[in-house]
């Protein structure tokens, strides 16, 4: 890579984490702060927790349409500020109506497929692996610190705090943007990574696509809605008023420890193709046994590390999947497909996972969760069955 192409790739990484941290970082602590507000109800703090994602699933390929038009960087600024003032208005809000308000302000600063695209703009096509995966370290790696970080900020700032630094991180990245990113020559540099209207019902006719697409839905849908309950019930199970930043760092830590050696070995082994269904397997394990152990502080703990194996692992490998498995001519539009996917994810899991904690309590939250791993643990087992048949009739063919 070129020193503009590595600071290019560390810059727009640094602006997709930095974003997502403030994010992530409520995850552990949103549910307890909420239940304080004036109107909040276990079912409008799932929305409150998942309407961002619904905003963000909406605009995710308007904005980058629009950015083919009026530029990679307006767009991005344009979504930072919408970002950051959402962040604002959560902070000061007093109600849950306001905190839903604010969430989905933040939603609307959908930039996600644009940054990609201005990545794709700014890199040449044999180094663009490299540039995703840089910025997916950086995400991956903010995602684990933000579930650190977070009980920390909350206990000395509150929720609010959170939202407040959201907001900063958010107004810090547009400095990114205009003093480390260089403008590019042109937004049409790769066709591939633009979304076009034209390009969706060849991708939506894809079987693969579609089964990895839901594969995100899901795995999102059970993040969103096993956090509306999760810091319940670890408050009630410990003796301090939130769970502690340690526990949440030797969760992360463990998941990590694991996830890392198993994505080199199968790789390194080139039996990368067994890892989405045991990972998969693992995740719906995860859901299985908080269905049955989740009055319990250890066994949680427990439960927790598997997920966060499959977890790390499967948000890892699902990307790599879509760029391999996607036409060549439609890997952007593709990729905001599965962007919009994961993003549905969040607002489902969030919101359904609120209605059914406030009717039903905590165990239908994990029936859902495992149901969907179920469902996406067969469509793997399928996906992977006709990958090998297509392999058998290479091979016939070359005898």
């Amino acid at each position: 890579m070129t020193p503009n192409e590595r600071r290019s790739a560390v810059a727009l990484g640094g602006i997709f984490s930095t974003r997502l941290l403030g994010l992530f970082m409520i995850l552990p602590t949103f549910s307890l702060y909420a239940l304080h507000l004036p109107g909040a109800t276990a079912s409008n703090i799932g929305i409150a927790l998942g309407i961002y994602g619904l905003t963000q699933a909406l605009l995710q390929l308007p904005f980058g349409l629009l950015s083919d038009r009026f530029g990679r960087k307006r767009i991005i600024t344009f979504g930072l500020m919408l970002f950051a003032i959402g962040s604002f208005v959560a902070a000061l809000s007093d109600s849950i109506g306001g905190v839903i308000l604010g969430r989905a302000l933040q939603g609307s600063g959908a930039i996600g497929s644009t940054l990609i695209a201005l990545m794709a703009d700014l890199t040449r096509e044999e180094q663009r692996s490299k540039a995703m995966a840089i910025m997916g370290m950086m995400i991956g790696f903010s995602f684990s610190f933000a579930l650190v970080i977070g009980p920390i900020v909350s206990f000395y700032f509150s929720v609010q705090g959170i939202f407040v630094l959201t907001g900063l991180l958010a107004l810090f990245g547009i400095i990114i943007l205009h003093s480390h990113v260089p403008d590019p020559f042109s937004n049409r540099s790769d066709e591939s990574l633009s979304p076009h209207l034209k390009q969706l019902p060849v991708l939506f006719k894809n079987r693969s696509l579609l089964k990895l697409n839901f594969g995100i839905f899901s795995q999102h849908a059970i993040l969103t809605a096993n956090f509306v309950i999760l810091p319940l019930l670890l408050n009630s199970l410990m003796p301090q008023d939130h769970p502690s930043p340690l526990f949440y760092l030797l969760i992360i830590a463990s998941s990590f420890a694991v996830a890392v050696p198993i994505i080199i070995y199968t790789h390194r082994k080139k039996k990368a193709h067994i890892l989405l269904p045991v990972m998969i397997g693992v995740l719906a394990l995860s859901q299985l046994l908080f269905i049955f152990f989740h009055s319990q502080l250890y066994p949680i703990a427990a439960n927790l590390i598997l997920f966060f194996i499959a977890f790390n692992v499967l948000e890892a490998e699902l990307p790599a999947q879509i760029s391999t498995i996607a036409p060549p001519a439609q890997k952007g539009a593709a990729m905001g497909i599965y962007s919009t996917c994961q993003f549905l994810g969040i607002f489902c899991g969030g919101a359904i996972g609120g209605i059914l904690y406030g009717h039903l309590g905590s165990t239908p939250i994990f029936i859902l969760g495992l149901g969907l791993a179920a469902i996406w643990f067969t469509l793997s087992l399928l996906q992977k069955r006709s990958v090998l048949k297509n392999e058998d009739a290479v091979q016939t063919e070359g005898l």
